[in-house]
């Protein structure tokens, strides 16, 4: 059978063109659709073996010091064509360290979305920055706004290492130490800037009342296994209430900087969030955060939303995103409230709010303290009539020291005005506060 089959073949082959010529286009057709695959298939082969490839969102930390490392970089100075521009104003000491100079806003350049290539110490690195847009049929915002891909030329996975945290130290020098504030964007945490630490001395309030503070928030951070011993969640909430102007934002700040850690600023009232979302963004707080809810009893008055309410956020919603089955564990959180008799009980009750401290008006110890910080040298005798001429709790910290950076190189002038000053607003004037 396959002897005829053969002979058929070869009869055809040699007496029909049509045939002859069909197969071989056949078998050249095969053999060119094979090949068409080697390149790709050749430089995949190539990528598995020969490349690294890192993606980075914008949402991360690590795209700003690679923004900024990049700004820096021999490519972007001398040879990129395609570019991004934002512009960065001169801060009070680069304006002082040239004081004839050039004091308009600087240029900062950058790769702009598309694909570039340069050199990192000998090996070749393709650059593709993507800007993704919004979903014209839903408006919906993207999650992501933009991202870099690099692709390195190298086996060696610590080379991907170095180069960010070239960037990282481009961005953050270690000799200069940042808080960074977090706030929710497009339903996931950003960074939104980097602030000097707040030396805790520096936040006068009642006596040990911050020391207390950054003890406590210090000895949970290190007992997470004490209490998964005793299955009690790993949580810890303080609610920090009093009138404005009294420094309850300043003590979180000066609290973080204590501990070393960031901020994560959470704003109940913002109108994309739902009760999904705001689970999600609790449970996926930043690394090394204290979650902040500031004037937390502007959104529910007595579980019913405010007038200024404008998001889907329910009272249950928060409280099962506070301490429900998904909460996220090893969380500190501080809440700060001007009144706390408009929350419901239930927002506060041990499990949700541990501690409620009270953030009062100046007594005249913080006041006398106050005064021996503000002026260094100045004889403690004057410290002890400027606290003497306030009446005790009448005025907000932040009205005093107000009052205090006005006559910032006279003291003497501080008590000397200081009756006028009382007169102007009002010696019980509770309204003369700022807020903190």
């Amino acid at each position: 059978m396959w002897q005829s089959v053969s002979q058929f073949v070869e009869q055809q082959l040699h007496s029909n063109h049509f045939f002859s010529g069909g197969l071989v286009l056949m078998i050249a057709g095969g053999v060119l659709a094979y090949l068409r695959h080697w390149p790709s298939r050749a430089w995949n082969w190539i990528e598995s073996r020969f490349m690294i490839e890192v993606d980075i969102l914008d949402r991360d930390s690590a795209f700003d010091w690679l923004d900024q490392w990049l700004a820096q970089h021999h490519y972007t100075r001398n040879r990129a064509r395609s570019l991004s521009v934002t512009s960065r104003a001169l801060d009070y000491r680069e304006r002082q360290a040239d004081p004839t100079g050039d004091h308009r806003p600087r240029l900062h350049f950058s790769p702009a979305p598309g694909r570039h290539w340069f050199f990192y110490r000998g090996r070749l690195v393709f650059l593709h920055r993507v800007r993704p847009e919004a979903n014209q049929a839903s408006q919906q915002p993207v999650n992501v706004r933009e991202k870099f891909s690099l692709t390195i030329f190298t086996r060696d996975r610590s080379i991907v290492k170095q180069l960010l945290e070239e960037a990282r130290e481009v961005a953050l020098p270690v000799t200069e130490r940042r808080l960074t504030i977090y706030r929710a964007a497009y339903n996931s945490w950003s960074e939104q800037l980097l602030r000097y630490p707040r030396d805790p001395a520096s936040v006068v309030l009642r006596e040990g009342q911050i020391e207390a503070l950054i003890g406590e928030s210090r000895w949970f951070l290190e007992q997470r296994q004490w209490y998964l011993d005793r299955g009690i969640p790993y949580r810890r909430g303080y609610l920090l209430y009093g009138p404005p102007g009294t420094g309850k934002s300043s003590t979180v700040v000066a609290i973080a900087s204590a501990l070393r850690m960031d901020i994560a600023m959470l704003n109940l009232g913002s109108g994309s969030l739902d009760d999904n979302e705001l689970g999600a963004l609790l449970a996926d707080l930043p690394v090394n955060t204290i979650l902040l809810i500031e004037d937390i009893d502007c959104v529910f008055h007595e579980r019913k939303a405010t007038e200024d309410k404008t998001n889907r956020v329910t009272f249950s919603g928060l409280l099962n995103a506070l301490d429900g089955v998904a909460s996220a564990e090893g969380r500190i959180l501080f809440a700060t409230t001007n009144h706390r008799e408009r929350l419901d009980p239930a927002l506060i009750r041990p499990g949700r709010i541990d501690q409620q401290i009270e953030i009062g008006y100046a007594t005249r110890e913080q006041l006398r303290r106050m005064f021996a910080r503000f002026y260094t040298d100045a004889d403690p005798a004057l410290a002890e009539e400027f606290a003497e001429m306030i009446p005790d709790n009448a005025v907000a910290m932040s009205a005093v020291q107000s009052y205090l950076i006005q006559h910032a190189e006279s003291p003497r002038a501080v008590l000397a005005e200081c009756e006028d000053w009382l007169a102007e607003r009002g010696t019980l004037n509770r309204d003369f506060v700022e807020t903190v």
